[in-house]
């Protein structure tokens, strides 16, 4: 496991609760010591008496519930849980093996139910598994959730457009970890909710700070993208930063090869190896995402640095880490950053280990690359999405109150503030415009010969 120095950053103190909102100067509602003594506010004419002092053994009025929605009853919420299928993952050759969504998400619901529920409502959970390499498995996994069950809103969320499934045909709102675009959000009809920035916000702002920081000063670029060109949209945003910046840049996609064809994933990336090295590129944006590239690059006799956007997943997936000496990123605090926290090990970490005390020594540490592609689980992903997703669905809830909807719970996103996501780092969203969280990013390198990334100075965007 890679180890981590946090340099000139930390994570925001917050526990992540949602501030009260203050009404404004001059408002009606006013605390009994501005009404004067014992005025009621009733006219001076004496017609009508005080009323009667309230009755402290009598229970205070509650809200009435009420069937608001679809898949909102007076007494429940369904709530569907899109549950990746890992093994599916692993056994296509990508070493991502993580623990069971479903065992991390019933521990939040179950502590969200004891307290009460969402605004009064018991969340009533539907899992349903995919495939992440199996377009059929999702549509299947939308129709489950929107025909069968008829949830309310989906959490974890499916691939990338997949989920366009559930907010276009069946106007069923989804909560993700990523796979946004500002395209996709755009389509999107009804709420798509995302713990992260959009992945084309995220590239913009890493080649952005990255180019300003002058750590890219002299180099030639290159990036790595994934599918053709056209759809490409991260590798033309950092393409386009990157030249506006003054950088010389090639950017390479591609052809779809790194599905579950391992070799001819390999051949694709030694033949891009062979491109870079042609254009004189000294340093490549790899925006693909996991796997060996640098391994692969190596094998072709080709080693730049690199840049990530996600490091710690970089230097785990590579299979000589000194290759990788100087690699950056700009991004969101790291797994290792995560698991030393000690906000997210109480409030989130802890959670899931207390309702499932035999995955406690499981749960102790983060697997490396290796140990994941060998069935070791990485329990701090899911645990960390489960516990803000479902801590946002929590707020959002009781903001949106007894008449919850569609329209009622993308309003009280402008309600919500800011909110400090355990993970992650502060995070706000507006109804009309941002679907997506996160405005803080870090800068990290990656020091070969201490084995360690060095969290620097914080990036906080206004977004």
């Amino acid at each position: 496991m890679v180890a981590l120095v946090l340099l000139a950053a930390a994570c925001s103190g917050d526990d992540g609760d949602v501030s009260a909102e203050q009404p404004d100067d001059g408002s009606d509602d006013v605390s009994d010591d501005d009404r004067g003594d014992g005025d009621d506010g009733a006219a001076d004419d004496g017609d009508e008496p005080p009323p009667d002092d309230p009755d402290p053994d009598e229970p205070e009025p509650t809200e009435e519930l009420f069937a608001s929605f679809r898949g909102v009853t007076e007494t429940s919420i369904k709530v569907g849980v899109a549950v990746p299928d890992f093994d599916a993952l692993q056994a296509a050759g990508i070493s991502n093996y993580q623990g069971d969504a479903e065992i991390a998400f019933q521990a939040f619901f179950d502590e969200i139910n004891d307290e009460g529920g969402v605004h009064g409502r018991l969340i009533d959970p539907v899992y349903v598994s995919f495939d992440f390499t199996d377009a059929t498995t999702q549509d299947e996994a939308c129709s489950r959730f929107a025909e069968d069950h008829e949830v309310f809103i989906v959490l974890y969320g499916l691939l990338g457009q997949s989920n366009l499934c559930l907010t276009n045909l069946h106007e069923t709102m989804v909560m993700t970890r990523s796979f946004q675009t500002t395209a996709l959000r755009d389509q999107a009809e009804v709420l798509w909710l995302q713990l992260n920035a959009v992945d084309d916000e995220r590239t913009r702002i890493m080649a952005e700070a990255l180019a300003g920081s002058g750590r890219l000063d002299g180099l030639t670029l290159g990036v790595l993208a994934r599918g053709s060109e056209a759809e490409a949209v991260e590798g033309a945003v950092a393409r386009d930063v990157l030249e506006a910046a003054g950088f010389e840049v090639t950017l390479l996609t591609g052809s779809g090869a790194d599905g579950g064809d391992a070799l001819a994933r390999d051949n694709e990336l030694r033949l891009q190896a062979e491109q870079f090295e042609a254009a004189g590129v000294d340093l490549v944006f790899d925006l693909r995402g996991g796997g060996d590239t640098v391994g692969i690059f190596a094998q072709a006799g080709f080693t730049p640095r690199f840049a990530f956007k996600a490091l710690g997943a970089g230097v785990d997936g590579a299979s000589d880490r000194t290759l990788l000496d100087g690699a950056l990123s700009v991004s969101e605090l790291n797994e290792q950053a995560m698991i030393a926290d000690e906000d997210f090990q109480t409030n989130c970490m802890d959670v899931v280990r207390a309702a499932n005390p035999d995955l406690v020594d499981e749960m102790a540490f983060l697997p490396t690359g290796d140990q994941q592609a060998q069935g070791q689980p990485n329990w701090v992903n899911p645990v960390m999405i489960a516990c803000d997703q479902t801590r946002l669905l929590d707020a959002i809830g009781e903001i949106a109150g007894a008449d919850l909807t569609n329209d009622t719970f993308l309003a009280a996103l402008d309600r919500l503030g800011p909110f400090d996501l355990y993970g992650y780092g502060l995070a706000t969203y507006a109804s009309d415009r941002k679907w997506d969280g996160l405005d803080e990013f870090f800068i990290q390198v990656y020091d070969a010969v201490s084995d360690s990334i060095e969290v620097l100075e914080p990036v906080v965007v206004d977004r």
